[in-house]
């Protein structure tokens, strides 16, 4: 029981210096933050930051991986039980999420000093889609797949990073469907189904 106690202490605490960088990113370039801002912007002391990271770019590069963790989870989700010929169940979950966790997305989609992000996010799709398109069109020769998954990658990471500067006015539903109506018309013409 104890155990849970300082589990939960522990999330609680890493949540607290997130949502403090979260913050200061949204008031100013992430080179300029220093351990001493997030701490007292969280009410912490630095030891106890320490106790957890190792420095600002550690915090942040975490943050990036538990974002990514999470989608990777959707699309595990989605891969279990695949709508055939539509991205649709994984697309709303991915939307939804960044439309819940906007400021994070908006950072992390972006901020210079978190381009390794957006190249992670690219890698995600691009393992993932070639798993899943793969599945949805046998037979499709590598070399063309290699270059769809590119094109798909970068078109929904334009797509998000586009809803996402408009403010977010258009319904998660609206998004999803562009960026399923664009991937799946472009495989169905390179590959019919």
């Amino acid at each position: 029981m104890e155990s849970q106690k300082e589990d939960r202490r522990i999330r609680r605490t890493q949540k607290m210096l997130k949502d403090s960088l979260i913050e200061l990113m949204t008031e100013r370039d992430f080179k300029n933050i220093s351990v001493k801002d997030i701490t007292e912007r969280a009410d912490l002391n630095r030891g106890t930051f320490y106790n957890h990271y190792t420095d600002t770019y550690d915090l942040l590069q975490k943050m990036e991986s538990d974002v990514l963790a999470d989608f990777q989870d959707m699309i595990d989700n989605f891969l279990c039980s695949p709508k055939n010929g539509s991205l649709m169940p994984i697309l709303l979950p991915v939307i939804q999420y960044i439309e819940e966790n906007v400021k994070i997305a908006r950072i992390l989609f972006e901020n210079s000093a978190s381009s390794d992000f957006v190249n992670r996010f690219h890698q995600l799709i691009s393992d993932n889609g070639t798993a899943v398109f793969k599945k949805q069109y046998p037979g499709i020769d590598d070399v063309t797949l290699s270059y769809f998954i590119e094109f798909i990658t970068f078109g929904l990471t334009g797509v998000l990073r586009c809803w996402i500067n408009n403010g977010m006015k258009e319904s998660k539903e609206m998004i999803a469907e562009i960026a399923d109506k664009s991937a799946v018309q472009v495989a169905q013409n390179l590959w019919g189904h």
